[in-house]
């Protein structure tokens, strides 16, 4: 089963294999969904962890052999630079997809600076970042290699998509929650903008690739159908990330010319 994170009451694309689920305060239930304040739930930590509270209830309440998480406007498609419903890839195709792969990742941003000062420039604080450097130091030390290889580089998995098998995906629930759990716990956001205490959904999308680096995973990167862009937004961020490529690797090459 692949869940479908709304916070708000939007048509969905009808797909077998597709689950919306509700998270956020509302107080309306909407027809159709499930909602992430039922169960074993983090629901009111929502306007800080996005839709990192479905990740957390799909993990402690769905039995499946298959797991994933897309967003009402964001799904695992079958071409590039698509807005078009028609090219999301079912929960068949993405099924086997995994045949011969560990996870479905959305196809990687390019920065045009490393990922760890892409991240301070857009939601967060550098103390916070080394907090989280040292939680992950505590916690789980045998990542801290792959941890400052990926926010070194300048490449990134967004948005918190995935599609696994369920060891997999509860794997990596199981990695990642004790880590947030514990970071939250010194971070004081009470000061900060409504977008930057979303900070925890923020590092997720970044964790999540620092979790599949360091265990070897065999990734399919699948292009994003994202339905609310036009053709021209889509072709601006492929420009974008192009650009962004560039960038970086002249940046790089500056560097290592600097006396």
């Amino acid at each position: 089963m692949i869940y479908i994170v709304s916070h708000k009451n939007v048509p969905l694309p009808k797909r077998m294999g597709y689950q919306p689920i509700q998270v956020g305060g509302a107080a309306e239930d909407f027809p159709g969904y499930i909602r992430d304040n039922t169960g074993d739930n983090i629901s009111e930590k929502n306007p800080f962890y996005c839709e990192l509270t479905a990740l957390y209830w799909i993990w402690k309440n769905v039995v499946s052999p298959f797991k994933g998480l897309v967003h009402y406007r964001r799904y695992f498609g079958r071409r590039a630079l698509s807005s078009r419903p028609r090219d999301i890839l079912d929960c068949d195709r993405l099924c086997r997809l995994l045949e011969d792969r560990d996870i479905v990742l959305a196809r990687p941003a390019v920065y045009h600076v490393n990922a760890r000062d892409q991240l301070l420039m857009d939601c967060c604080a550098p103390e916070t970042f080394d907090r989280l450097r040292a939680t992950v130091c505590e916690l789980s030390p045998d990542y801290l290699d792959a941890f400052d290889a990926f926010f070194a580089g300048n490449r990134a998995s967004q948005y918190n998509l995935l599609f696994c098998r369920s060891a997999v995906f509860d794997g990596y629930c199981a990695w990642l929650f004790p880590i947030l759990f514990a970071l939250e716990k010194g971070v004081d956001l009470s000061g900060e903008s409504d977008y930057r205490k979303r900070l925890y959904g923020f590092l997720g999308e970044r964790l999540l690739n620092v979790w599949v680096a360091k265990n070897g995973l065999r990734a399919v990167y699948a292009p994003v159908v994202s339905t609310e862009y036009t053709l021209k937004d889509h072709l601006t961020y492929l420009r974008r990330d192009i650009t962004n490529g560039m960038r970086f690797k002249l940046d790089k090459g500056d560097k290592r010319h600097e006396v």
